[in-house]
């Protein structure tokens, strides 16, 4: 009996189902010429032969020939394809003609863990490499800069601030003629908008060669120029290494997703398989541990936020087997090594399949078996594709999502740009460079903007990793850790019970005015969970651009939003349904506000709806939009919030301050989002609402004021109609419903 065949038998206990299996059978790409024929050091030949490499993939030998000829290029194949080989063949080949490069990985992490693979080649050959991060002793930082390596290995939080504080550190980077930006389709939402500042910054020094590797996503030139300024070919490589992997789409129905994925990867350790189960929350990743061990493992969780320390070591033993699972956030998406892997589980439908690619990619590698178990529970976008599950892998790619325009982000680097040079021309910055200048403790005088220590203090408390303040988390004086705003509202509030490092707390209070929480231990044995109520109100718009979609007008722009955290609700943790057991509410409400960007929607009221029929209508199709921007604009279950109104408006907007684009993507694709939550609305069999086309885990409301039959005849009559009695300059009225 095989693998799947166990699988189905054991399930069939909580009556949950295989829906589908897909086989992927993958051949190794073509293959090129012999590595003789390369027009390289031979130095560089001898040691790939001495390596077991005799000839280069047909699309390595493309990318290396482009960037011989220092063409622009990102090179795009899955994990564990031979990206890497790609690029650092040349840059080998630039190193032993005197050449310096700067390798830019997007974590600490990912960067020391390739240094490795790096020195196979670079030691015999002569290459010096350095590695300079946040962790590189001073004493270590004096060689880089008394003798600067031909590659160096870095980060772009380290660019960031180095290109501000450090002159030397400038002069470093100023040698390199070559960067390479590895694992590029990490950098999206916030971070790729820090990429692309910070490959402007770089380029006052003067132009320079610009590589980029991505695992698959949709990638094409205008995404190139988007993150680096300066235009770019792409070369494609193959999704996933030599092998056969089998896809299975499980419908757990109405069972809780966290205890069927606990229950699945305990029964994969059991036979004796290595497990890596992916879910796309922090916290619900250290429930999920807790659950798995309540049937019999006590697995690591891997997660930002977590030390260091801790989370080298959950690597190295999950990589010499000296443990069989790891629960992770998407901080494994990355290229981190982790040996052989037997079985991926996506508890959760990852956001989109760019996403579902690189987690399935880790299963199966070296010509092993792997297998991908993806849980469809009940959720609009997984109830779509049960209905339909060969569609599931025959998705298109979505580009990476940022924003160019997130005045937080530029904020940042402007005032860094400041700070390195001293003073800089007004007149010679961007537009939306100049307008953060207004909100930064500069010096202006004339057409200069001059440095000032509060200027360097504000730089130093920048991260290219989030937009928002910090919250910091104490347990009586004892720092443990810290969440970003507004996303911190969704945790720590009064009564909350939060998880981290398998520890668990319960939240005494939260004072946003000092950016504080403070918590206290609980039993770790604490059988329930809490997620919270609460109301969005649209405080101001401006548009940026409008256009009509099925008749209706659709705006994008810049908007500011109040978050009103009200109550919560708790849940049993080994409830096989997701049924609350309890709401409780505020006296007085915790309340943040924030810029951001987003799109307001304006639809008619039907004649036949009643002011209650238009409240439902019009909140349940706000819900079933944003879940089918999961497959338009590949969003997160958390990428976006909305807000709908009795006036027919629904706004939906970026859930972090200044803006992600991930919801430029929807407005960009909002027909197409329409059908498919026509689709949605139209094919469920429930009565008039369920977590299969119209709820929300994220609702504010707990999914009170909602008709999915209601939005179903608001969207057939728009498909119909094109919304031929819409009042469109009528202004948006009535309480909100989140």
């Amino acid at each position: 009996m095989d693998i799947i065949d166990e699988v189905k038998n054991a399930l069939d206990y909580f009556n949950v189902k295989i829906r589908h299996v897909y086989t992927e059978t993958a051949f190794d790409p073509e293959f090129g010429d012999s590595v003789d024929t390369l027009n390289i050091n031979s130095k560089i030949k001898d040691s790939l032969k001495k390596h077991g490499i005799e000839r280069l993939y047909k699309y390595q030998e493309e990318a290396l020939h482009k960037i011989l000829d220092r063409k622009n290029i990102m090179i795009v194949s899955g994990t564990g394809t031979g990206k890497t080989e790609a690029f650092l063949i040349p840059i080998l080949d630039f190193s032993l003609k005197g050449e310096r490069s700067v390798l830019v990985y997007p974590t600490k992490a990912l960067a020391r863990d390739q240094l490795e693979r790096i020195l196979k080649f670079t030691t015999e050959l002569g290459v010096t490499v350095g590695v300079f991060d946040g962790d590189t002793p001073e004493k270590e930082r004096e060689k880089l800069y008394e003798n600067p390596p031909h590659i160096l290995i870095t980060n772009p939080d380290m660019i960031h601030i180095g290109l501000a504080l450090s002159h030397r550190f400038r002069k470093l980077l100023r040698t390199a003629e070559h960067f390479v930006f590895d694992e590029v389709h990490v950098y999206e939402g916030v971070l790729g908008s820090h990429l692309r500042m910070i490959s402007d910054r770089i380029r006052e020094f003067g132009d320079y060669h610009v590589i980029a590797s991505s695992a698959t996503i949709g990638a094409s030139p205008y995404l190139f120029e988007e993150l680096f300024g300066v235009k770019g070919e792409i070369i494609q490589g193959t999704n996933r290494r030599k092998g056969v992997a089998f896809h299975v789409l499980l419908d757990i129905g109405s069972l809780s997703r966290w205890t069927i994925a606990a229950y699945l990867a305990s029964f994969l350790m059991k036979k004796g398989l290595k497990v890596l189960v992916f879910v796309d929350s922090q916290q619900m990743a250290e429930v999920l541990g807790k659950i798995i061990k309540r049937f019999g493992f006590d697995i690591p969780v891997h997660r930002a936020g977590i030390n260091p320390e801790e989370r080298i070591k959950v690597e190295e033993d999950f990589k010499r087997g000296r443990i069989m699972g790891v629960v992770a956030t998407p901080t494994l998406e990355l290229g981190i090594d982790i040996g052989d892997l037997d079985a991926v589980i996506l508890a959760e439908n990852p956001p989109s399949y760019v996403k579902y690619l690189q987690r399935a990619g880790r299963a199966g590698r070296r010509n092993k078996i792997g297998y991908v178990f993806t849980l469809l529970g009940e959720d609009p976008i997984d109830a779509y594709y049960n209905r339909r599950p060969q569609e599931f892998f025959k998705r298109k790619l979505t580009p990476l999502p940022f924003d160019t325009t997130n005045m937080e982000v530029i904020k940042a680097h402007a005032a860094a740009l400041v700070v390195e040079k001293g003073k800089v021309r007004i007149s010679s910055l961007p537009k939306l460079w100049v307008k953060s200048l207004s909100s930064l403790p500069v010096k202006i005088s004339g057409d200069y903007a001059y440095s000032t220590p509060e200027l360097v203090k504000f730089v130093k408390s920048t991260s290219i990793r989030s937009t928002g303040p910090m919250v910091k988390i104490y347990d009586g004086d004892k720092k443990i850790g810290e969440r970003e705003l507004p996303v911190a509202l969704y945790d720590l509030y009064p009564e909350a019970v939060y998880l981290i490092s398998k520890r668990t707390y319960t939240v005494e209070s939260v004072d946003l005015s000092h950016l504080t929480a403070k918590v206290r231990r609980i039993s770790d044995d604490t059988t329930y969970y809490t997620k919270p109520l609460y109301s969005t109100h649209l405080l101001s718009f401006k548009e940026i651009e409008s256009k009509e979609v099925l008749g209706l007008p659709v705006k994008y722009g810049e908007i500011e939003i109040m978050i009103s955290v009200d109550g919560f609700v708790v849940y049993d943790i080994m409830s096989k349904k997701n049924k609350p057991r309890e709401e409780r509410y505020y006296k007085e409400p915790i309340t943040f506000s924030y810029q951001t960007k987003g799109i307001i929607i304006k639809h008619p009221i039907l004649a036949e709806f009643s002011e209650f029929d238009a409240i439902e209508a019009f909140h349940a199709t706000e819900h079933v939009l944003i879940s089918a921007a999961r497959v338009t604009a590949g969003a997160s279950l958390t990428d976006l919030a909305g807000i709908s109104y009795p006036s027919g408006h629904v706004v939906i907007y970026d859930a972090v301050i200044g803006g992600s684009g991930v919801s430029k993507l929807l407005f960009d694709r909002l027909e197409e989002s329409y059908d498919i939550s026509l689709d949605i609305t139209g094919k469920c069999d429930c009565e008039d609402g369920c977590p299969k086309c119209i709820y929300s885990p994220y609702c504010g409301n707990n999914n009170k004021f909602l008709s999915r039959k209601k939005s179903f005849r608001l969207i057939k009559f728009l498909k119909e109609n094109r919304a031929i009695n819409v009042n469109k300059e009528e202004d948006l009225f009535g309480n909100p419903i989140v």
